[in-house]
């Protein structure tokens, strides 16, 4: 069997990256019997660092630009760019970023992390676009990978697809994640400025992700609940200027700590020595941080839409994202209280170890099989 992976999102570490690459690397791990071929379209190859996916697989560059491709593939119907002899080889096309190509022989899997927009339009102007392209992916598509239950059912009730044509296949948690020694949890927070007690948001101030609510809810804790801790922010800035905006304005802003970029190794200290994690997004397809925070041993408070409870089952506490009070009530109750915090962080501990990464690629590598075996049976 050959197949081809929009090997793109292998270069990065956060957002669909921290899916799509420990997925692939596993694969090729516990499957060296199928040949792997990675392609990298253009807007990924100034990424590309020199041997950044060095031993891997075979890389094939694609250099038309992304525009120029969707055309080529959505209104032409022409096939990859690539040369004959290597599109007539393959036997499946991983796609992981719901642009799909077409082949002319073998078969698509697609890979949807979420329906945000079209839950949330409001919040993106983009959403009319962003249907077609997932019913064009769809279209094209021989098998569609959700990354959450939440997320079939979204392609069910939104897109009327067959639920028969889409396989589960939940993220596994990097063993990365781990409750971390006090004397490292220490040393990483000194390196980004944090003194003392702190609660923790890692994440984006991208609109879904609801952090005003955060910090409203964050400075009536602070002045009013009686909190202690300090707030600290691991966010990619580069949007969310409302929200930054917003942020300058509260009376609490000393007590908020933004860390800049954080380098992947320390992560887990910085989860690891919070008194607990809030995720108050109003939807998403996963959650990952989330994971993340559970598998250092912080208790996680959420919201309780989208996929999140399928994240945190019973190891989490729940509330409304439309309600900072409620959240701030939160805070306070978890942060005020050490025996509900370590029960909490038992059970989160136990809910992350029910992902693992080599279950999901296992479950990848099935899909695979059973999509080209009725490729097989089709002929």
């Amino acid at each position: 069997m050959m197949v081809g992976i929009d090997a793109g999102p292998l270069l990065g570490q956060r957002g669909i990256s921290g899916y799509v690459s420990p997925l692939v690397r596993t694969l090729l791990k516990i499957d060296p019997d199928t040949h792997y071929q990675l392609f990298l379209r253009r807007g990924w190859l100034k990424h590309h660092a020199a041997g950044s996916l060095a031993g891997l697989a075979p890389v094939v560059s694609i250099r038309i630009p992304d525009r120029i491709l969707s055309f080529w593939w959505d209104h032409l119907g022409w096939t990859l760019p690539i040369p004959r002899r290597l599109w007539r080889s393959l036997d499946l096309f991983l796609a992981t970023c719901l642009v799909t190509p077409v082949i002319p022989r073998g078969k698509v899997v697609s890979i949807v992390y979420d329906l945000i927009p079209l839950r949330l339009p409001g919040l993106f102007a983009e959403h009319r676009a962003f249907r077609l392209k997932l019913e064009r992916l769809i279209h094209r598509s021989a098998a569609v990978v959700a990354i959450s239950q939440r997320t079939k059912q979204d392609l069910v009730e939104m897109l009327a697809i067959d639920e028969r044509r889409i396989r589960v296949i939940y993220p596994g948690c990097d063993q990365a994640f781990h409750p971390t020694s006090p004397s490292q949890v220490a040393e990483v927070a000194i390196r980004y400025g944090i003194k003392g007690r702190y609660i923790l948001y890692v994440g984006a101030f991208g609109p879904h992700k609801n952090v005003p609510t955060l910090l409203r809810a964050y400075q009536w804790a602070r002045l009013e609940g009686g909190l202690r801790a300090k707030l600290v922010l691991v966010v990619n800035s580069s949007w969310g200027e409302e929200t930054k905006a917003f942020l300058e304005t509260l009376r609490v802003r000393g007590d908020i700590v933004l860390t800049g970029y954080v380098v992947a190794e320390d992560l887990p200290a910085l989860y690891a020595g919070a008194d607990l994690f809030i995720f108050p997004s109003r939807y998403e397809g996963f959650g990952l941080p989330v994971l993340e925070a559970m598998a250092c041993g912080t208790p996680v408070i959420v919201s309780n839409r989208g996929a999140l409870p399928e994240v945190a089952g019973e190891a989490g506490l729940y509330v409304d994202p439309e309600n900072p009070s409620a959240l701030a009530e939160a805070i306070c109750t978890v942060a005020g209280d050490q025996t509900i915090r370590a029960r909490m962080a038992s059970a989160g501990l136990k809910q992350a170890a029910n992902f693992i990464w080599t279950r999901s690629a296992a479950e990848m590598l099935a899909l695979f099989r059973e999509v080209v075996g009725s490729k097989a049976d089709d002929a």
